[in-house]
């Protein structure tokens, strides 16, 4: 019975899915990679094939952003997990279209997870209302941050019923204030009600979700051999991405995980682990919402990854990071493009082959009477589109992209309705 050391059961189990399938087909030739960074701004946003990007029109006081994705595979021998996607915000002349990767694993982990930058995008876009909150109501605040821990879960793994789960979230908004506790708590609920990613977690969010099988302009999405040389990207003289120290958490007590042994031959009928997150301003006069992120996936050999994003919007100048937003989308397509990945194997098993694969999406997200004391967040509707290239049945195709997006934590948490746990506290006392 095999069994191997040092490595997350997640990732254990996504390796013995696709270690020697052909996502990692190279014949014996050592292919030309190129080298990606982990965040870079682009000039040119390749648009996704399979639907057009539309902006929504802002009416009575509200704003819009809506927030597209394309992503494919990177093939690497040695990182069978990579991936790039770039992310915009539709519309938006000042926010520049960026191209991110993400890596699964460790010894070294390459890039973020997807929950990664999911988790530090939720987080800082709750940072961003809280800010925006305290603006409106003209409060006095020495420092302020958010701390996050999401919980994930896999059921049935690798049967014809394998899923996954977003569980829970916990976000807690952290103040050093001399102002009056009603008015922290008054905030928090400003915050809570702005926030648009946590209204997309606590309630369902409707989804347009569609398979397209063997369809145009597969060249712009095949996947390519590509690998990530460093953790460090850089943008104007900003480091926006690096890998840093083990978080400490004020609000959050969590456990390192431990080494772990997992016979790969039988695995386990479910699996949990978490994400952490905590996000603080930047403290940037000229973009007063640029925000320093750290995150970490809680399973063993995984980075802390400390992250910029910058939510900006109307301050003169182009933005300095991504948005939140786009963290957080982006983190959702390259969740769903990490569930594809363990499929293909799992079909292949089957007899089912499938050649390659793509996700593209659009989240839509609305914040009524904007900067108001009545600002309410929302994410209006999701655009999910999965590419498949492959010779087998178009039903067994659609099925593999079903069970994928069906396994997918991230589109789990926004298409049905998820835990939420929200406090505040202040000078480091609990108060709601």
């Amino acid at each position: 019975m095999k069994t191997i050391k040092n490595k997350s059961g997640y990732v254990m189990l996504l390796t013995l899915l696709i270690s020697g399938g052909t996502i990692n087909a190279q014949n014996n030739e050592k292919p030309i990679q190129k080298d990606y960074k982990v965040i870079k701004r682009v000039d040119n946003f390749n648009q996704p094939t399979t639907f057009y990007p539309t902006k929504a029109t802002a009416v009575n006081g509200a704003i819009t952003e809506n927030v597209v994705t394309s992503s494919k595979r990177l093939l690497n021998k040695e990182k069978p997990f990579l991936k790039k996607g770039v992310v915009k915000t539709v519309g938006e002349e000042n926010l520049s279209a960026w191209q991110m990767t993400s890596d699964e694993g460790g010894n070294p982990q390459s890039a973020p997870n997807p929950l990664t930058y999911f988790t530090a995008g939720a987080a800082s876009d709750l940072l961003t209302q809280v800010e925006r909150s305290i603006q409106i109501m003209g409060l006095d605040v020495d420092n302020v941050k958010v701390e996050t821990e999401i919980f994930f879960r896999w059921t049935d793994i690798m049967t014809d019923d394998w899923s996954g789960y977003t569980d829970k979230v916990v976000a807690n908004i952290v103040i050093k204030s001399n102002e009056p506790t009603e008015k922290i708590k008054e905030l928090k609920d400003m915050a809570i009600k702005a926030w648009s990613i946590g209204e997309s977690l606590t309630n369902a969010t409707p989804i347009d979700k569609a398979f397209i099988i063997n369809g145009d302009d597969w060249d712009g999405k095949a996947a390519k051999p590509g690998q990530i040389p460093s953790p460090v990207s850089v943008d104007n003289g900003l480091t926006i991405s690096n890998t840093t120290s083990a978080i400490k958490m004020q609000t959050i007590n969590y456990n390192e995980p431990k080494d772990m042994k997992m016979d790969l031959t039988n695995p386990p009928k479910e699996m949990r682990f978490s994400e952490i997150g905590i996000a603080e301003s930047a403290n940037n006069t000229e973009r007063p919402f640029l925000h320093k992120i750290r995150a970490k996936s809680l399973t063993p050999d995984y980075e802390t990854w400390e992250l910029y994003s910058d939510d900006s919007r109307g301050y003169v100048g182009i933005n300095k990071a991504p948005t939140s937003r786009e963290y957080f989308t982006l983190g959702t397509s390259f969740c769903l493009m990490s569930q594809l990945a363990p499929n293909m194997m799992y079909f292949q098993k089957k007899g089912v082959k499938i050649d390659d694969f793509g996700v593209e999406h659009q989240f839509n997200y609305k914040q009524e009477n904007f900067m108001t004391p009545t600002m309410t967040g929302e994410m209006t509707d999701v655009v999910t589109r999965i590419l498949v290239k492959s010779d087998a049945d178009e039903a067994q195709a659609n099925q593999f992209a079903t069970q994928a997006l069906r396994c997918c934590f991230a589109g789990e948490g926004i298409v049905y309705k998820t835990e939420m746990e929200t406090s505040i506290y202040l000078n480091g006392k609990l108060v709601k």
